[in-house]
């Protein structure tokens, strides 16, 4: 039957951000003494002064995402929202974790509507860059419909699909070689992040539910194997969590608290890791 391992709190590291998952109802198993007094231990310390800001309608939306994680939704809501999870963390989990600058690409495909041909030339977009530039190259890239949405006329919308990219460890590459010998099919428009705000966020946006593109079994966004993964822990006692929250550069973004019928009570934290200025995109000459 193998070894399992139960639980009932939970972190996600995915780069400067940790997210907890406290259960008080119900302990989980995972293959490989529940402390009841958590919620007092959390309830005691002022942490307000630590909160950052967030708008009603942001926190509204936070708390939804969290919530959809345990709820039965419509299933190709629940798919996009897991997707869009999965992608942020990875996203968070690389950015400014190598020693070349990261990078923002979009590839445009004038008159590309397939979604099998725009996977092949992606991923010959790919394989050149790292037969020329280094295989040590890291990536992270989402199709997207040009369906008139961020149009002031949405009845000029082309229907082409195109890509944004992210790109880790890749050295300064000239933006005509990027787009004439390593693209070829269209314009690039490369941005060097030298700062960050919500990069993750603005990226998991272009996860669509277009037919075209959310295909069943098959991935609305591509990562290359050598990415840096979110780490996942796991335990019975509460020290996993004191940890993350006795840490003073650790400053939480939210938190929340919602009951589950088939669960039970579930209280969630996200906090940042605050280091460095807030950060911004920046184009590059």
């Amino acid at each position: 039957m193998g070894q399992y391992e139960e639980y009932c709190y939970k972190t996600v590291r995915s780069g400067k951000y940790t997210e907890m998952y406290i259960y008080y109802d119900k302990i989980f198993k995972r293959k490989t003494k529940r402390n009841d007094d958590l919620i007092k231990e959390i309830n005691s310390w002022d942490i307000t002064t630590f909160e950052k800001e967030l708008a009603e309608s942001d926190k509204e939306k936070m708390e939804q995402e969290v919530i959809e994680e345990f709820v039965q939704v419509d299933k190709e809501d629940v798919n996009i929202r897991r997707s869009q999870k999965r992608l942020r963390r990875l996203i968070n989990s690389n950015l400014n974790q190598y020693e070349e600058l990261d990078k923002f690409l979009t590839l445009t495909y004038p008159g590309l509507k397939s979604r099998e041909k725009a996977c092949r030339s992606f991923k010959t977009f790919a394989q050149n860059l790292r037969r020329h530039y280094g295989s040590k190259i890291q990536y992270i890239a989402v199709m997207e419909i040009q369906d008139g949405s961020r149009l002031e006329d949405p009845t000029k919308a082309t229907k082409d699909i195109h890509f944004h990219v992210l790109l880790f460890d890749c050295p300064y590459i000239p933006q005509e070689i990027m787009q004439n010998k390593l693209w070829k099919h269209g314009i690039v428009d490369i941005r060097k992040i030298e700062h960050f705000g919500d990069i993750a966020g603005y990226l998991v946006n272009y996860l669509s539910k277009d037919q075209t593109l959310a295909v069943k079994g098959k991935r609305s966004y591509f990562p290359s194997r050598g990415l840096i993964k979110p780490t996942e822990k796991i335990s019975m006692e509460p020290d996993l969590l004191f940890e993350v929250l006795g840490n003073q550069n650790n400053k939480i973004q939210f938190k929340t608290d919602f009951l589950i019928e088939r669960i039970g009570r579930i209280g969630y934290i996200k906090v940042e890791h605050i280091e460095d200025e807030e950060k911004t995109m920046t184009l590059v000459n």
